[in-house]
């Protein structure tokens, strides 16, 4: 399936390179763009598993996500805030 997040803090494409190298290693995901103006990263994932992982790297790195109601990220929400 094929998914895009909005994520905060990213400023330029130094942010979006490191972002790009740590979630590149994660099993499940393929087609990771990153587009650093809109804070915008487009992928395609395997499984649930490997989105929540991509979601927890990046709160890591200091770029959590922006969930809203409508994004598929907002329903794993509850869990990256515990």
């Amino acid at each position: 399936m094929k998914a895009n997040i909005i994520v905060k803090n990213l400023k330029n494409n130094g942010a979006a390179q490191a972002i790009l190298k740590k979630v590149s290693a994660i099993p499940g995901l393929s087609e990771i763009n990153i587009d650093a103006e809109h804070s915008k990263i487009s992928f395609k994932y395997q499984s649930d598993e490997a989105v929540f992982k991509l979601l927890t790297t990046l709160k890591n790195l200091g770029h959590p996500y922006i969930a809203t109601r409508r994004s598929m990220a907002a329903r794993f929400n509850n869990e990256l805030l515990t």
